[in-house]
C-alpha cells in the first residue's frame, strides 16, 4: 500500500519519549490510510517491544522494526549495505545510523523523519500531507526543510540557490529533525552510497544541489521532550561539530555548491555554537554525556586560538580569564 506521507522514527527503546510522539501523531484525526509510520527500534527493553507490538495491534499503517546491532559501529557499512526482507529485518547501526535505512523501509510519497523525543503539534501531520497534495506530483519537486521555529524566519521561505539555502540553515543544517526527503528523490540513490558517519542526514538533504527551489518551512509544529543533555549521546562533541561539520562545508566549497561567503557566515556560526557548548559543559560544569576531553584540537583544526580566546570571552563574566584556565 502506498502513502502520501511516511513518519519515520529511530529509537532505542525509551518509552517515556516513543509513546506519548506516537500519542501525538494518532491524536491528529487524520485517516490511516493517508500516512503511515515506520519506528526502527535499536534498544533491549522488552517491556518496550511487548508494547510497540500491542501498539502495532491498533493500527495497520504502524511498521514496528527491531536490530539487535551495537549502538555505534566503527564504519556505517552494516547499515549502507542492509538488505530489509521485512520490517522485522532491519540491519541497522543506531537511531541516527539507521535513519537512512527507515527512509528505504517508507513508502510514501514524501519521508518525513520524527526524533524520537518530538511530539506533533495538533495540525502537524495535515500540514505536511498539504505539502505533497500541492508539489508530491511536481517531476523535480522542492527541496524540504521544517526547522520548527528555531531560525526566526518567515513561517515559508524559498531559495533559488543553494547556497542560499545552506547558508539559511545556519548551524541547524546539523539538525536531523528538520529533515524531509522526497521518496522519488531518495529512491534514485545508489544502495552503496557512503553517508556521513555523524550527520547522515546531509548526504541526504545536499544531495539536489542544481533543483532550483528550496524551502526552508520555520512553522512550529513539534515540541521536544524535555530531556538532560545527560542522555543524548556519548559522541566527541567538538569533534562532530568544529571539525566534521566543517568538513561537509569544505566539501560544499571546494566542489563549488556554496560560495565563500556562505562558507564563512557558516564557519563564524558554528564557532559561537562550539564556544556556547563549551561555556555551558566545560566552565559550568552542566551534566552531559559528551565527550569534550578533545576541545582544543578539534577547535583548532579550523580556527585560531584568537578566534577560540575572543569568543569565549564574550560568554563569560567579569572574572572570565580565571575561569578561563579551567579550559
Amino acid at each position: 500500500m502506498s502513502y502520501l506521507l511516511s513518519l519515520c522514527i529511530p529509537t532505542n527503546g525509551v518509552s517515556e519519549w516513543i509513546f506519548p510522539v506516537l500519542e501525538s501523531i494518532y491524536a491528529q484525526g487524520i485517516d490511516e490510510k493517508l500516512f503511515e509510520v515506520v519506528v526502527c527500534d535499536n534498544g533491549h527493553n522488552a517491556d518496550f517491544q511487548q508494547r510497540m507490538a500491542d501498539y502495532c495491534q491498533k493500527h495497520e499503517n504502524l511498521n514496528y522494526g527491531h536490530t539487535d546491532a551495537p549502538l555505534f559501529l566503527s564504519e556505517p557499512e552494516t547499515y549502507r549495505m542492509a538488505k530489509l526482507d521485512s520490517y522485522t529485518n532491519v540491519q541497522a547501526a543506531d537511531c541516527f545510523l539507521s535513519e537512512p535505512e527507515t527512509y528505504r523501509m517508507a513508502k510514501g510519497k514524501l519521508i518525513k523523519f520524527i526524533n524520537h523525543r518530538t511530539k506533533l503539534r495538533q495540525g502537524a501531520l495535515k500540514y505536511w500531507i498539504d505539502y505533497v497534495v500541492r508539489y508530491g506530483n511536481d517531476t523535480a519537486p522542492p527541496i524540504l526543510y521544517f526547522s520548527n521555529g528555531t531560525l526566526s524566519l518567515d513561517s515559508i521561505s524559498h531559495f533559488n540557490s543553494f547556497s542560499d539555502f545552506v547558508c539559511a540553515l545556519k548551524i541547524y543544517g546539523t539538525w536531523s529533525t528538520g529533515m524531509a526527503i522526497w521518496k522519488k528523490d531518495f529512491d534514485k540513490i545508489p544502495s552503496n552510497e557512503r553517508y556521513n558517519e555523524l550527520f547522515p542526514h546531509t548526504t541526504l538533504l545536499f544531495r539536489e544541489r542544481e533543483r532550483g527551489h528550496y524551502i526552508i518551512d520555520d512553522t512550529l509544529l513539534l515540541d521536544e521532550i524535555q530531556s538532560s543533555h545527560s542522555k543524548k549521546g556519548k559522541y566527541d562533541l567538538f569533534y562532530a561539530f568544529a571539525v566534521e561539520w566543517m568538513m561537509i562545508l569544505g566539501d560544499l566549497l571546494r566542489s563549488r555548491d556554496i560560495t565563500y561567503a556562505t562558507f564563512f557566515a557558516l564557519k563564524k556560526e558554528t564557532l559561537k555554537f562550539c564556544i556556547g557548548m563549551a561555556f555551558d559543559f566545560m566552565i559550568l560544569r552542566k551534566p552531559c554525556s559528551y565527550d569534550t576531553s578533545s576541545f582544543w584540537q578539534n577547535m583548532k583544526v579550523f580556527y585560531c586560538p584568537f578566534q577560540i580566546f575572543k569568543e569565549l570571552l564574550l560568554y563569560l563574566p567579569n572574572k572570565g580569564l580565571e575561569k578561563l584556565k579551567k579550559i
